[in-house]
C-alpha cells in the first residue's frame, strides 16, 4: 500500500517483487489498484518499474476504470511523470455503452483514459 497525507493512493498485489537499485521487477505479474478521483485497476503478467516513474508492462494486460473503460493489450508503457500510456501493439478498448474499438498499430492515452489516440482503428459504435 502507498499513502500520501493519510489517503490511500495505490495498492499492489504481486506474488514476488525483485527490487534493485534503479528498477523493480514483478516477474509473476501484479494487480494494481490506483485510487485518485476514480479507481483504476491494472493487471499484467510481467512488469518492470524504472525509478517508480516509468513502467514496461507485458502479458495479458487489462486496465479497467470506474467510468466503464476497459483496455486489453499484450504490451504497454506507462510514464507516470507525463501521465501517459502508449504502445505500438494491437489494443482493444471497450466502454460500458457498448463501444468496442480495435487499434491495430497501438495507442497513446492519458493514464486516466480521458484522452485517447488510437492508431489504425476499426470497431463497433453504439447508436
Amino acid at each position: 500500500m502507498y499513502k500520501e497525507k493519510g489517503l490511500l493512493k495505490f495498492f499492489i498485489y504481486s506474488p514476488l517483487i525483485k527490487e534493485y537499485t534503479v528498477y523493480t521487477i514483478f516477474p509473476y505479474g501484479l494487480d494494481l489498484f490506483i485510487y485518485n478521483k476514480t479507481i483504476t485497476f491494472l493487471s499484467a503478467n510481467w512488469v518492470k518499474s524504472i525509478e517508480k516513474n516509468f513502467y514496461h508492462i507485458k502479458g495479458n494486460i487489462k486496465i479497467k476504470n470506474s467510468k466503464g473503460f476497459f483496455l486489453k493489450t499484450d504490451e504497454i508503457f506507462w510514464d507516470r511523470k507525463k501521465k501517459k500510456i502508449f504502445n505500438g501493439k494491437y489494443t482493444m478498448i471497450s466502454n460500458s455503452d457498448g463501444t468496442i474499438l480495435h487499434a491495430v498499430n497501438g495507442i497513446e492515452a492519458s493514464d486516466d483514459l480521458k484522452k485517447i489516440i488510437l492508431k489504425n482503428i476499426s470497431g463497433t459504435l453504439s447508436m
